[in-house]
């Protein structure tokens, strides 16, 4: 079973994820929490390059965080998606720019 490093990282008026393995219903659980959490008071960075899975219930977790971050007035940014995340994504119609 794959496993999820994040790597955190703050900025003057962001907070940076950099998530490394697998995002799925596994793994999700801990980082699910900050992410949420971070969304609704600052603007949050994913940095995906090195995401290898990215299963239903880790793009709802993403979905459900980028809708609380614009309800309160935030923004969460992709960067980097890697080619399985962005092919996740890309199946679900989820547009977030």
């Amino acid at each position: 079973m794959e496993q999820l490093n994040v790597i955190e990282k703050e900025g003057a008026n962001y907070k940076q994820y950099t998530l490394q393995g697998a995002l799925n219903a596994y793994t999700l659980g801990e980082f699910s929490e900050k992410l949420y959490n971070d969304a609704v008071k600052v603007n949050v960075v994913l940095d995906m390059s090195d995401l290898i899975e990215l299963d239903m219930s880790g793009i709802g977790c993403l979905m459900a965080a980028f809708n609380d971050a614009e309800d309160a007035g935030k923004k969460i940014y992709f960067l980097n998606m890697s080619n399985e995340s962005q092919q996740a994504i890309n199946a679900t119609g989820f547009k977030y720019l």
